[in-house]
């Protein structure tokens, strides 16, 4: 019978003449430490598996939470988070420039001094919660405190967006009513901006 060709061992990676077909190792050594090696591998793999498989179940438990959370979420809570995104949108676009109506800078205090005003508050005209023109940065003594000192107010918007975009406003008396998938429109796309305006700035603070 032909001598085999010879081939490396996989264990100790000599040279040697195999004595059969498919012999892989050169002695019963090496059979041992390769045989002892190949354990742990497969006991790694499924280590891994088992890590995936607990990685995927809880990736499908916090998906099936999220779902029953949103199912729950009624539309005052939708609202509730459009305008807290929307809100964040305009002190962010607004920081650094005075109160609408006082001409107060914002102080450098923890957790800020601004509030997002609403010229038309939304308790008299809702269907302008979410207008651009119709807000500003105000501070919390006027916003809270000065029922919104809505004549300083107007006329900080007159010097800042223009005296027809104000009167616009002004006559926006036809109500709406907004829906839960307005709601989430709303706080998807400010919450976007956000995100947007907070790179910018940081890249212009880099920057500089």
């Amino acid at each position: 019978m032909a001598k085999l060709p010879r081939r490396k061992c996989k264990s100790c990676g000599q040279w040697f003449h195999p004595s059969r077909g498919g012999q892989i190792v050169c002695s019963y050594e090496c059979a041992a430490a390769y045989g002892k090696v190949q354990t742990e591998k497969a006991r790694q793999r499924a280590q891994q598996q088992e890590k995936r498989k607990r990685q995927e179940e809880a990736r499908a438990d916090r998906q099936q939470t999220r779902a029953r959370k949103l199912a729950l979420k009624t539309r005052n809570d939708w609202k509730r988070e459009a305008q807290a995104a929307f809100n964040r949108y305009v002190r962010l676009r607004d920081a650094g420039q005075p109160c609408i109506s006082c001409g107060a800078l914002p102080a450098p205090k923890f957790g800020g001094t601004m509030d997002c005003g609403h010229y038309h508050t939304r308790g008299a005209r809702p269907w302008l919660a979410f207008n651009l023109h119709n807000t500003a940065a105000q501070c919390v003594r006027c916003n809270r405190d000065k029922a919104g000192a809505q004549k300083a107010f107007e006329q900080g918007l007159i010097d800042r967006i223009g005296p027809d975009k104000v009167e616009a406003l002004n006559c926006n008396n036809t109500p709406r009513k907004f829906d839960i998938e307005y709601f989430k429109r709303i706080k998807s796309i400010f919450t976007r901006k956000v995100r947007s305006l907070e790179r910018r700035r940081a890249c212009h603070q880099e920057a500089a």
